[in-house]
């Protein structure tokens, strides 16, 4: 784990004004590592295209397997498919934004954590 002092830089009548000074952590690169990472980047996009592709063929597979499916869609008012579509992304939101409240919870846990750090070590 990566470990940070804090130092005060300037006081303020509120301390929720004090400006703090993080300690404890340095980047540092070389332009070759830069272009690496430009080119890690490159191979990435090619490789969220390729699975576009790929996902799209896998979609047309299912159609081809699923006669029967597909013709019970066909038969649905344009309504009623619009309706099947729609609740089928919806679901998928639901569990996308799960996901992410899960993320967006474990990072405020390390903010509170930071703050209660910030706050003992400099006797706020």
């Amino acid at each position: 784990m990566l470990t940070f002092t804090y130092k005060l830089k300037k006081k303020a009548k509120d301390k929720g004004d004090y400006r703090i000074i993080k300690h404890g952590q340095v980047a540092e690169f070389s332009l070759r590592e830069l272009n690496r990472n430009i080119e890690q980047v490159k191979k990435q996009a090619k490789e969220m295209e390729a699975n576009a592709k790929l996902q799209e063929a896998l979609a047309e597979n299912i159609r081809r397997a699923n006669p029967e499916l597909m013709a019970y869609i066909r038969k649905l008012s344009p309504k009623k498919r619009f309706v099947l579509t729609m609740l089928s992304v919806q679901e998928n939101k639901a569990r996308q934004f799960k996901d992410q409240e899960k993320e967006s919870k474990k990072i405020l846990h390390m903010i509170i954590s930071e703050d209660k750090e910030v706050r003992k070590q400099l006797s706020l």
